[in-house]
């Protein structure tokens, strides 16, 4: 079973380890569009061109279902990638993100992402939709993803960020729902720095749901391709366990 995975960048990566912990069997092929990351400050129909054309690309390897392992992408041109190839099952980030709010039952949610993301306001849409009295605080933070695709993790400059983006919040949401597979990777600092908070993304309760068609015989598989090699990627291979994998770069 052949399985495809785009993303804007490497955020999509945090996805791709939570598949290979419940998979066996697969051959996974990832596309990491690096050289026109960050997919949240473009236009609707930038971020579906761009959409179209990686999934074009991954299904030059006769993929059998699609994983959109990025927000905006899955906000901004999820239904469009549907309509334009219905014979192939498509699978996105923000489902399974809402399902697990829906199942902590809190009062209050905060919801951080890309600048188009938090304006397509697709979360607060279907949380309201399923539990009409939860409030909800929207923020785009769009520094966030050049921080991770740069490395800078946690430290002064992080902290900073961090703390202009959400202190105000600390007293007013129980949980953060991380709407970006970017901000994984700034789960631990978030945490340390408002401990109270039940920090939610999508790719654990994504990983999950797949689990029943992601398990077939032998061993699983993993062909990486991207856009432009960044400065961050071999760091981020090494820290999901892909390091000793061999990348292409992949030029439109």
């Amino acid at each position: 079973m052949k399985v495809g995975i785009f993303d804007s960048g490497l955020g999509g990566l945090t996805v791709l380890k939570e598949l290979l912990k419940v998979s066996k069997g697969i051959e996974f092929y990832y596309l990491g569009d690096t050289a026109r990351v960050p997919y949240g400050i473009r236009s609707e129909e930038t971020v579906k061109r761009y959409a179209l054309e990686c999934t074009l690309f991954l299904k030059e390897f006769d993929i059998d279902l699609l994983v959109i392992a990025c927000n905006t992408a899955s906000a901004k041109a999820g239904a469009f990638l549907r309509k334009k190839f219905p014979e192939l099952p498509i699978f996105d980030v923000i489902e399974p993100a809402v399902e697990e709010i829906l199942n902590l039952n809190p009062q209050s949610v905060g919801v951080i992402g890309t600048p188009s993301t938090v304006g397509s306001k697709v979360y607060k849409e279907k949380l309201l939709k399923r539990k009409s009295n939860i409030k909800i605080l929207q923020r785009a933070t769009p520094l966030l993803v050049p921080l991770v695709e740069e490395g800078f993790l946690k430290g002064p400059i992080t902290e900073t960020v961090l703390r202009h983006y959400l202190s105000d919040w600390k007293d007013k949401i129980e949980v953060l729902l991380l709407g970006c597979t970017h901000y994984p990777l700034l789960k631990e600092e978030i945490k340390r720095l408002f401990p109270d908070w039940v920090i939610v993304d999508s790719a654990q309760p994504l990983a999950k749901g797949l689990k029943p068609l992601l398990q077939r015989e032998g061993n699983n598989k993993v062909h990486l391709f991207f856009t432009d090699k960044t400065a961050f990627l071999e760091r981020m291979l090494t820290s999901i366990g892909l390091k000793e994998k061999r990348i292409k770069i992949v030029k439109w």
